[in-house]
């Protein structure tokens, strides 16, 4: 196998990781900066209570995007394997 092949197909994962993890990450970004701001404006700081919210915006998203997600996993594995026997 080729140094070439690892580094592309780590470079591919890498970025897909940052694809899939991205919209649920912006989404907990802005819960938090809401909640962070409403905690604030109302100067109720219990940790609770800035938690819950950020936990059901996540849920949230990873439901929504789930067929998203799952699509495009399985089809960055479906090409990785395809492409293992020209590896060898």
């Amino acid at each position: 196998m080729e140094t070439s092949l690892v580094i592309e197909w780590s470079q591919e994962a890498i970025r897909l990781a940052l694809q899939l993890g991205g919209p649920v990450l912006a989404a907990a970004l802005v819960a938090g900066l809401l909640v962070g701001v409403g905690q604030t404006l109302t100067q109720l700081h219990e940790p609770v209570i800035g938690l819950v919210p950020r936990l059901v915006v996540v849920v949230v998203a990873v439901l929504a995007l789930l067929p998203w997600l799952v699509g495009q996993w399985a089809e960055f594995t479906g090409t990785l394997f395809e492409a293992i026997p020209g590896m060898l």
